[in-house]
């Protein structure tokens, strides 16, 4: 029988919201009908769900399926009886291929917001820096990765996202600590630190004042599983990564202004080449958002919504130990 399958196939992923188990998620991909990337996500056995990924990496689906169907540990299911059911779902259309990165909306219109960048040569400023964030009266704090830093300083990080009211986006070397098993970049970080990195969003999407606004990392969004062109604030990525180097190459400009009417978003903020800077191209706001140690002081960015665009300004901090 002659073999139609594509030479190349692409995987779809897929991220299964459990019920009666520890993990909160599921996320698995499918290649040619195969099984890869299985992760339990949020909670279990960390040692069990890895066995489980490992035996089943590249196996048929439709097998795995019908093996795992029905196993019981509580409450009549079970992480492999979630899994079978997922695939189930996924092969039967009931659950939609994930989108290839993951975009937070925060709901409440913003007039002034702190940014803070690249994390990783200072995540155990955080807390000073939130402090000084406060002090000017900001309505939020966005954090554009790397967000982790070595040893007890990433849980410094994981708590001032979840008691001080910071969204935080994952950065490259976040987005690879997060899917590698060793660690990646940092392969200090404990599964369950892991486990918190995965859930974050990639991009940020904010209202301030009558603009819209979308943060993102960098170019490794482009190359992400089934990333595409397609995707929301796409073309905001495309132009400022690739076009314009991250708005270095003034030199295209002129295209980037021809570009700018086909945005979703007003002001597009980017944190990949660690220093700061702002651009206003084709009535749009273009802001670098740089390191959080900046020559031996710490920085971060005032955004506030002006008349006709946005107002920016770098915040240079003292610190003393």
């Amino acid at each position: 029988m002659e073999n139609r399958s594509h030479p190349n196939p692409q995987p779809s992923r897929y991220v299964f919201r459990t019920t009666g188990v520890c993990p909160a998620e599921i996320h698995f991909q499918l290649i040619d009908g195969r099984l890869s990337n299985i992760r339990f996500v949020g909670g279990g056995c960390p040692g069990n769900a890895q066995l489980v990924a490992r035996l089943l990496e590249g196996k048929p689906a439709v097998q795995v399926a019908e093996e795992l169907k029905g196993i019981a540990c509580r409450e009549s299911t079970s992480c492999p009886d979630q899994l079978s059911q997922a695939i189930r779902d996924a092969q039967e259309g009931r659950l939609k291929t994930a989108e290839s990165f993951l975009v937070h909306s925060d709901p409440t219109p913003r007039s002034r917001v702190a940014l803070i960048g690249d994390l990783s040569d200072a995540a155990d400023m955080i807390q000073r820096l939130i402090v000084l964030c406060r002090q000017r009266a900001v309505e939020a704090i966005y954090c554009l990765g790397n967000l982790t830093g070595r040893g007890a300083s990433s849980k410094a990080i994981f708590k001032a996202l979840r008691k001080d009211y910071v969204t935080g986006i994952l950065g490259a070397a976040d987005w690879s600590s997060a899917q590698t098993a060793s660690g990646g970049e940092q392969p200090f970080l404990n599964t369950q630190e892991k486990d918190q990195l995965i859930q974050l969003p990639h991009v940020v999407q904010f209202q301030l004042g009558s603009w819209k606004a979308v943060a993102f990392f960098g170019q490794y969004l482009q190359q992400l599983p089934g990333y595409s062109d397609f995707d929301p604030f796409a073309i905001e990525i495309n132009m400022v990564c690739g076009l314009t180097n991250f708005m270095q190459d003034e030199a295209v400009f002129p295209a980037l202004e021809a570009m700018a009417s086909q945005f979703q978003a007003d002001l597009v903020l980017f944190s990949q080449p660690r220093s700061w800077g702002h651009w206003r191209v084709g009535g749009k706001d273009f802001i670098s958002v740089g390191p959080a140690w900046d020559g031996g002081q710490m920085a971060w960015g005032l955004l506030e919504a002006g008349t006709d665009g946005a107002l920016f300004q770098t915040i240079l901090e003292p610190f003393h130990p």
